[in-house]
């Protein structure tokens, strides 16, 4: 025997049961008769989403709520927002929607027909759905509660930014020429590489004396391009000559290696 209060279902059955047609009829009754059990009053046929409050609210299902056993939409209030039930007929499955018309929040519950319906003409209503209390248990868990629960409330992605400060900022700051490039060292920061002090310190460091404390790059070709004496790096990791009337940055020794050899350089034989 079905432990669940079934309060109103029986007369219903009684009311409707000349209109069924088929058990799809069936589930759509037993269906609405959950709604009303449940606060839900019965506005209509159709799925328009505006609200009349002047429309009577009944827990009686409407007139020609049943005109296309294929596919049912049905309006209900309840505290005063609107929803539209639809029931789809899929092969043997009824798919049942419950939709909030304002916020446009769905749930939603698929029922085999044949499984939960024995028969839409018995007026034995235990013996009409199979297992009542869990289709009872399913509608309430999968239909009712994501709306009115605030089970399935849409949420909008933020993205958090962590107010920590980083180990280093690089902040570009366009200038009249090319972009200047200023790396910050937030106070009491550790470096990884320590600074100065000791034999090959400096080759572990490749940032050298940008962030580095003190003491040159461990890397022949700087990373950032921001050895000593350097201002306004052009290209980040490469090494190149300064175009314009810059003074060179490294007073190279003759012959400059950036020169062309001479002809006959790599002949063996002079």
């Amino acid at each position: 025997m079905p432990q669940s209060d079934l309060f109103g279902l029986e007369m219903l059955w009684k009311l409707e049961s000349a209109n069924l047609a088929d058990k799809a009829d069936a589930m759509m009754l037993f269906v609405h008769w959950f709604l009303v059990r449940n606060g839900f009053r019965n506005v209509g046929v159709g799925d328009d989403k505006t609200l009349n409050n002047a429309v009577d609210q009944s827990e009686l299902l409407p007139e020609g709520w049943n005109g296309n056993n294929k596919s049912y939409a049905l309006r209900y209030i309840m505290n005063n927002e609107l929803y539209i039930l639809h029931g789809t007929l899929s092969n043997d499955t009824m798919i049942v929607n419950l939709l909030q018309a304002q916020s446009l929040q769905v749930s939603n519950a698929a029922f085999n027909l044949d499984k939960t319906i024995t028969s839409f003409n018995d007026s034995n209503l235990t013996n009409v759905v199979v297992s009542i209390d869990d289709q009872i248990t399913r509608l309430q868990t999968e239909l009712i509660k994501p709306l009115c629960d605030g089970g399935s409330k849409s949420s909008s992605t933020q993205t958090l930014i962590s107010s920590s400060p980083s180990p280093a900022q690089v902040n570009v700051v366009p200038a009249g020429g090319p972009r200047r490039i200023q790396v910050l060292r937030p106070s009491g920061l550790l470096l990884p590489f320590g600074g100065g002090g000791g034999v090959g310190r400096g080759d572990l460091n490749p940032l050298g004396g940008v962030v580095g404390g003190g003491g040159g790059g461990g890397m022949l070709m700087d990373p950032m391009n921001m050895g000593p004496g350097r201002v306004d790096p052009f290209l980040p990791g490469a090494r190149i000559d300064p175009m314009g009337p810059f003074p060179p940055r490294v007073q190279r020794p003759n012959p400059n290696p950036d020169h062309l050899p001479p002809p006959g350089y790599d002949d063996m034989f002079m």
